[in-house]
């Protein structure tokens, strides 16, 4: 039925919304004295013809209106609401963008960003929503811009322009104008940015990668469990004023050499690499919107991505020059190979910087963002925004960006922030895609429950691990078995005393599998279980300790952080350290200093010197963890085969683990943990040697064949045969 606005009309008609529900029906939001105020709606200028569905006024006090067009939606018109004699606005596309039918007809698989070949640039946007959008070229000196090419709208949503490869190495950006607003912006697709992430650049990066860096082979890794993990903040490292790189701050300062302490001990990338571990995890090197570039003023963690497929420019050496980043950033990949460490990506794509302001809203309004059923932007990542993984575009982004950086880079690990926000089906797909590259790709995550818009069952949380196979999730059981809960300064773990954390420690050391009548198990097998007591959120364990343990002297907390470091080492998983746990790292009470200056954050070489005996313990216990296959099974059938837990008194946990090997040197291995503040002593039957207790880790036997076992409070003993 054709509605034409009758003549009977009132001074007091506003139409506060109109929006798209589907490819048929309308949704409006009208202020007025009455209900059934006319309305006239028009596709392209003409007149559309329409049924009103259903019409109820809310607590509010507006009316709101269901209507179906007689014709179905095409998105590629123009659609309009007006009152005679009111304001016309334009009806904008909002909810149909979350249906499926809209993901049926615009999901697109083909090329997206820039493509160079021959004399030109292919350049592809997709905008089912988009009336317009042109490829503007700038000057990369004045910004000024020089060049618009009108892009051309094909299948499924997608805009295509062909640039004349001259313009290879100036700045680019989008002026795409949707029903919602009209914005220049950054190709999300973009890989290398100017500075600040102003403008797309022209430059074909995987080429410039390849001619400049000719790649190392992966450091092998046969299974997770051989990894491990090493949390870095770039700046940190050399933010120090006893650091004496030359390059501090950059992408080159992590495998910068040569470097030593006061105390003329090891430094800088010799120091990582003296130490054992396997991957470095680089907190987020995504361009970021916190950081000035030209300044690299104020301090930041960079948990605020812009440009995902774009690196931050703070870390190069040249920020103003785009090559600067892409290939410092390669060198940096290629030297850590070539040293045979690995390279993990703090993968930051739960969320956007400033979602009003970002380029994928402009392109697309309300598509790559969840709402709440009441139409709020959701917000379980606590920052603003979650992105809606489980939408086709969105998921496809991720993938896309996670495997050009395993493919460009060659990096060999994602670590994924907040992935309880994404959903299941994405990170398998992520998994999949990964595998065609290497399967000894690392991902692993944040796997918490997080208050997002998204059923249970669908997200990517601890509580799915089962349903995401060979995808790895923070352990934050045993983090609070260890040192007491995050969210409670005072409390205290079982290194700091707290017996009754020592049933849910044993949950964890055995890699959070299930035992048969002795563990309940929260993970398939202990390369899902990565293995940590700190990270660079929250506090540090030293500060923690200072907190829920003050009676207690500098002595006994470093022996607490010390026996707590232990266990994540010699526990079945993935064992994870950040940066200066080793020897007691200190924030100085700050517990989330993401933005805290450097003299917080810093990495310290003079606490390095002076807890010298700390660093080497660590050093020591990783060697052993190395070289000894009872702490790396990697599967739960090896962990019901062979660990078996041995009787204890209360607070204390005691174990044997067996070889997987015959030629392993060690064929039994016992371990002893004394969460108490006393001594205690088993009996030693049989040919034992003891290589660790107390603060002493040994390759050699610190004493053989001993009639007893002394168990020094609160600290391990490793004793083997």
């Amino acid at each position: 039925m054709h509605h034409t606005p009758n003549q009977q009309t009132t001074s007091h008609v506003t139409i506060e919304r109109a929006s798209l529900l589907s490819f048929e029906t309308i949704r409006l939001e009208v202020i007025a004295e009455y209900e059934s105020v006319p309305v006239q709606i028009e596709q392209n200028g003409r007149p559309v013809d329409y049924v009103v569905l259903n019409e109820w006024t809310t607590e509010a006090g507006t009316i709101e209106r269901d209507i179906q067009l007689t014709r179905p939606v095409t998105l590629e018109a123009v659609y309009t609401v007006f009152h005679p004699g009111h304001k016309t606005i334009v009806v904008v596309p909002r909810e149909i963008v979350h249906t499926d039918e809209f993901e049926r007809r615009y999901a697109y698989d083909g090329p997206l960003g820039l493509s160079f070949s021959g004399q030109s640039i292919e350049a592809y946007v997709w905008s089912p929503v988009a009336f317009s959008i042109w490829f503007v070229i700038h000057d990369p000196e004045t910004h000024r811009e020089i060049e618009r090419f009108r892009m051309s709208r094909s299948g499924r949503g997608v805009w295509h322009a062909d640039v004349p490869r001259l313009y290879e190495g100036y700045f680019y950006r989008l002026y795409v104008k949707t029903p919602v607003e009209t914005n220049e912006v950054v190709d999300p697709y973009a890989k290398a940015v100017s500075l600040n992430g102003e403008f797309g650049v022209l430059i074909d990066v995987e080429t410039a990668v390849a001619e400049h860096v000719e790649p190392a082979e992966r450091p092998p890794l046969r299974k997770a469990t051989d990894a491990v993990i090493y949390e870095l903040h770039i700046r940190d490292f050399t933010s120090h004023p006893a650091s004496t790189s030359r390059r501090q701050g950059l992408y080159a300062s992590i495998v910068e050499t040569g470097l030593e302490t006061r105390a003329r001990n090891s430094a800088g990338f010799d120091y990582l690499k003296e130490l054992g571990v396997t991957h470095l995890q680089l907190l987020p090197v995504h361009d970021f919107g916190s950081v000035d570039e030209a300044t690299r003023m104020p301090y930041n963690w960079g948990y605020d991505p812009i440009h995902w497929f774009g690196l931050e420019g703070s870390y190069a050496s040249k920020p103003d020059e785009p090559l600067s980043r892409i290939l410092e950033y390669a060198e940096m990949v290629d030297a850590l190979h070539r040293h045979d460490m690995r390279v993990v990506v703090d993968v930051v794509m739960n969320h956007i910087f400033i979602r009003e302001q970002s380029s994928l809203e402009a392109l697309v309004p309300y598509y790559y963002f969840r709402y709440e059923h009441d139409g709020t932007v959701a917000n379980g990542t606590g920052v603003g925004n979650d992105t809606a993984s489980e939408r086709y575009m969105m998921r496809r982004m991720i993938v896309d960006c996670v495997t050009y950086f395993a493919e460009t880079y060659h990096v060999d690990g994602f670590r994924f922030d907040l992935m309880g926000i994404h959903d299941v089906e994405t990170m398998n797909q992520i998994r999949a895609a990964l595998d065609k590259i290497d399967r000894s790709i690392l991902i692993y995550g944040e796997g918490w429950d997080l208050a997002t818009p998204l059923s249970p069952s669908l997200k990517a949380s601890s509580h799915n691990a089962a349903f995401m196979p060979r995808i790895g999730h923070f352990n934050d059981m045993m983090r609070d078995a260890l040192k007491g809960s995050t969210f409670n300064d005072r409390e205290r773990g079982f290194v700091s005393g707290n017996e009754w954390r020592e049933w849910e420690l044993r949950e964890c050391i055995t890699g959070a599998v299930q035992i048969p009548n002795v563990t309940v198990g929260r993970f398939p097998s202990p390369q899902y279980t990565i293995n940590y007591v700190e990270a660079h959120d929250n506090y540090t364990t030293y500060d923690k300790l200072l907190l829920s343990c003050e009676d207690m002297d500098e002595t006994m907390r470093l022996r607490m952080q010390r026996f707590a470091t232990a266990i994540v080492i010699t526990s079945q998983g993935v064992p994870f350290l950040h940066a200066g746990q080793e020897f007691g790292r200190t924030k100085q009470g700050v517990e989330n200093s993401y933005n805290a200056p450097d003299r917080i954050n810093h990495f310290d070489w003079d606490l390095r010197d002076e807890r010298q005996s700390e660093v080497e313990f660590v050093k020591t216990l990783l060697k052993l963890r190395r070289r000894h296959t009872c702490f790396r099974y990697d599967t739960r059938q090896k962990v019901i085969e062979q660990f078996k837990f041995l009787p204890s008194p209360p607070g204390v946990i005691a174990y044997e683990l067996t070889a997987s090997h015959s030629y392993d040197a060690w064929q039994r291995v016992r371990v002893y943990l004394n969460g108490t503040f006393h001594d205690v002593t088993f009996q030693a039957e049989g040919d034992w040697n003891v290589y660790v207790q107390g603060e002493t880790a040994s390759l050699v036997p610190i004493e053989r064949n001993p009639s007893q076992i002394q168990v020094e409070s609160l600290s391990m003993t490793i004793i083997a045969c």
